[in-house]
């Protein structure tokens, strides 16, 4: 059992053959299943290799107070990336590998708007035998459109995207981007990419390496304050420095990734065909111990990463109804019921009715003017957002 998160190890006897196991307990806040359980009974019909599968889910109450508890039945995975980590550090090709496979199954959830929030070397479970990964753990993930407003303080720091940092509040699955690049940049150097002591120290570290953002840079994050530099702005080292002697196309790759504008962090597609990854998708490309890659990254996955136009059309809404039953799927997409607006028929109310109608309507545009007067010469979100950045309370680093 992992003491800090309540997981455990069995064996399922049935139906089947036995196999190993894993039980992850939860205990939801209120009566609603929460995302996790909805998400992970939602890809049970379009299943992802690089994404955890929930077998089953039970649940039961417990102690005096009948508090419900979540069980999630998983296949067992022996490792962790931070297990392998901890180890030493990983051969070249194994990186590359992992690194594939770990934005593969991003792609699968960006496709979704899904947002996972907390992707990190514990997150990301390995058979490291035989190569094989899945992103785990959605207790944090979110389905975020573009217009949703979302907590800032979400992924563990050294993780953290600069926007969240920074306290932006509306952010998508680009912020999931910035993690994995932490991630693959862990595996380069074998410990922390940034190990931040607190955010301001994180920031910090971010500047010294890929240097500091421009106005432009802080304005596309859409973040809620101005940053003050204390000195001169910082060019930054570049990420070889923190990571000597690792593959120059794996540092040419994170160089693409760990950018301050999410539009421009690489994804998808164009990610996956990165000639980072050559090496390893050639034909009889193979691990250190003898295994073909090709059993890894098979060449169904390259050619749906293929047919695949980065196009994230795919949109999950989270109904009331899902949130109750265990069938819901992520390819269930409901329609927008179309509001039907009723029209005002005059001739039909009495005059007493009609007086009340038109002083209402007068006490509404009254309201309206007041309102529009206030509020004249206002800005736009986005302008709000640039304007902020020279208003709020501003952040030294």
């Amino acid at each position: 059992m992992d003491h800090k998160q309540p997981i455990f190890r069995g064996t399922l006897l049935e139906p089947g053959p036995p196999r190993e196991i894993a039980i992850k307990k939860t205990w939801p806040e209120n009566r609603e299943r929460n995302f996790e359980m909805i998400f992970l009974t939602g890809i049970s019909r379009k299943r992802h290799k690089n994404i955890v599968q929930m077998l089953f889910a039970f649940s039961n109450k417990v102690g005096k107070e009948q508090k419900v508890c979540e069980s999630f039945v998983f296949d067992f995975l022996p490792d962790t990336l931070a297990s392998i980590i901890k180890k030493g550090k990983l051969d070249t090709t194994d990186i590359k590998i992992y690194t594939w496979q770990l934005f593969n199954g991003l792609r699968y959830l960006s496709a979704y708007q899904i947002v996972h929030r907390d992707i990190k070397p514990m997150n990301v479970l390995l058979d490291h035998a035989n190569g094989l990964l899945k992103i785990g753990d959605f207790g944090s993930a979110k389905v975020i459109h573009k217009v949703a407003k979302s907590t800032a303080y979400q992924v563990t720091r050294f993780y953290r995207a600069p926007e969240l940092l920074l306290g932006a509040e509306y952010y998508n699955w680009t912020v999931d981007l910035w993690s994995a690049g932490c991630v693959v940049g862990e595996m380069l150097r074998g410990n922390v990419l940034f190990p931040g002591r607190n955010g301001r120290h994180q920031l910090k570290l971010i500047f010294l390496c890929i240097g500091s953002p421009t106005e432009e840079d802080v304005k596309l994050m859409r973040v809620p304050t101005r940053i003050l530099f204390e000195g001169r702005v910082v060019v930054g080292t570049g990420l070889s420095q923190l990571c000597p002697g690792a593959d120059p196309q794996l540092i040419a790759l994170l160089e693409k990734i760990l950018v301050y504008r999410p539009k421009d962090r690489l994804w998808g597609p164009e990610l996956l065909k990165d000639k980072a990854f050559d090496s390893i998708l050639q034909p009889g490309a193979k691990r250190q111990n003898g295994q073909l890659v090709s059993t890894i990254i098979t060449d169904e996955d390259i050619k749906e990463m293929r047919q695949d136009r980065g196009t994230n059309s795919k949109v999950i809404i989270i109904t009331p109804a899902m949130k109750q039953r265990l069938d819901f799927s992520c390819d269930e997409i409901p329609r927008k019921p179309t509001k039907q607006k009723a029209k005002a028929h005059s001739s039909h109310k009495s005059p007493q009715n009609r007086e009340v109608s038109k002083a209402k309507e007068e006490s509404t545009q009254k309201k309206q003017s007041t309102s529009s007067e206030q509020t004249k010469g206002s800005e736009p979100p986005q302008a709000k957002t640039a304007a902020a950045l020279t208003q709020e309370a501003p952040v030294r680093i």
